[in-house]
C-alpha cells in the first residue's frame, strides 16, 4: 500500500510537470506530431493541447486523403493559402487554412496521402515560416501553431519513404504519443476553448 501511495504522488508530480512542458510547448508554436494508431486519440489529443491556452484561436484542418490526387501540389498551395498561384479560397470564409487559422491551430490528417509535390509545398511553406496570398504582395507570417497526426512518428514514416525527410524533420521533431497527452490532459477544464465539433466528439 505504501508503495501505491508513493507511486501516485510521483505519477502526479510528473502528470504536473508534463502539464507545464505542454503548456511552454504551446505557447512556443512549435510543430507537435503526435502519433497514435487510433485517429479518435490523435484527434482528442490534438483539441486539448489546442485548447490549453487560454485564447486558443480558430481551429482549421488539412486531410491529406482529399489531396491523394493532387499530383502537381497546385490545389494544396490553394488551400493552404495561395503560395503557388491561383485564387486561394477554402469552403468556409473564403481565406487560405493558415490565414483562417490565425494564431491557432492548423491541425493535419494524413500527412503520408499527400502527393510529393504536396507534401514538398507543404514543406516549403513551413520551412519559409511565410507565405503570400494571391494579389497581395506582401507576405504574411505563419502564426498558427501546426499538429500533425500519424499512426507512428513521423520519422519511421519517413524511413518507409510515405513522407519526405525534410517534411518529417520539420513537423515531427517533437513526437508525443497521444495516448500520453490524454493521460496527463483529459479531465482538464480545457472543453470552453475547444471547437464544439471537438468537445462534442470526444
Amino acid at each position: 500500500m505504501r508503495e501505491r501511495v508513493q507511486g501516485f504522488g510521483s505519477w502526479r508530480t510528473d502528470r504536473t510537470s508534463l502539464q507545464s512542458s505542454y503548456r511552454r510547448l504551446a505557447a512556443s508554436r512549435l510543430p507537435i506530431n503526435l502519433y497514435s494508431a487510433r485517429a479518435q486519440a490523435q484527434r482528442r489529443a490534438a483539441a486539448l493541447l489546442h485548447g490549453i491556452e487560454e485564447r486558443a484561436g480558430s481551429w482549421e484542418e488539412l486531410d491529406g486523403r482529399l489531396l491523394a490526387d493532387d499530383a502537381r501540389g497546385d490545389r494544396t498551395s490553394l488551400l493552404l493559402g495561395g503560395v503557388t498561384g491561383g485564387v486561394a479560397r477554402s469552403p468556409s470564409d473564403g481565406r487560405g487554412l493558415l490565414a483562417a487559422a490565425d494564431t491557432g491551430t492548423l491541425f493535419i490528417t494524413y500527412l503520408e496521402n499527400l502527393t510529393p509535390a504536396a507534401q514538398h509545398v507543404l514543406c516549403r511553406v513551413v520551412e519559409a515560416g511565410h507565405y503570400t496570398p494571391v494579389g497581395d504582395p506582401f507576405p504574411r507570417p505563419i502564426n498558427c501553431r501546426i499538429i500533425v497526426a500519424t499512426f507512428r512518428p513521423l520519422a519511421m514514416i519517413a524511413r518507409s519513404f510515405l513522407v519526405e525527410w525534410n517534411l518529417a524533420r520539420l513537423l515531427g521533431h517533437i513526437a508525443l504519443p497521444a495516448e500520453q497527452v490524454l493521460s496527463v490532459l483529459e479531465g482538464e477544464d480545457f472543453l470552453h476553448t475547444h471547437p464544439s465539433s471537438l468537445a462534442a466528439a470526444s
